[in-house]
């Protein structure tokens, strides 16, 4: 799998976990993502409004760490049509109007960068 865009956050909401939001965002390009984020383990706060460049590829970037503020690691467990789900340790990103190739099964690598 191979997605990289630019992403505002239209909407943060509380999941019902403690330190974990929601995030809803939307791409230019029409592809939306929901992202349960674990904001107080991470100590990255991304608020509503907030733009952030997002990666998800099946290859792990080497600078990891000096290019994202927040690098993940994942499995594809559900696709249907446009649709499809990501477990990141247990929580789930929602990707939505995806039109590439992709599998369930696929490891992927997720990296989020606030863009100041």
């Amino acid at each position: 799998m191979q997605l990289s865009d630019d992403f505002r956050v239209v909407n943060v909401r509380e999941t019902g976990y403690k330190g974990v939001v929601r995030l809803d965002m939307k791409s230019g390009s029409g592809v939306s993502l929901g992202l349960e984020y674990p904001r107080d383990a991470i100590g990255v706060d991304i608020k509503q409004g907030s733009n952030v460049r997002v990666s998800i590829s099946n290859d792990k970037d080497p600078n990891y760490a000096s290019n994202w503020d927040v690098y993940m690691n994942g499995i594809i467990y559900y696709v249907d049509g446009d649709s499809v789900k990501v477990s990141i340790g247990g929580l789930i990103m929602d990707i939505n109007n995806f039109k590439n190739n992709v599998r369930v099964g696929e490891k992927v690598y997720v990296g989020l960068k606030v863009i100041k």
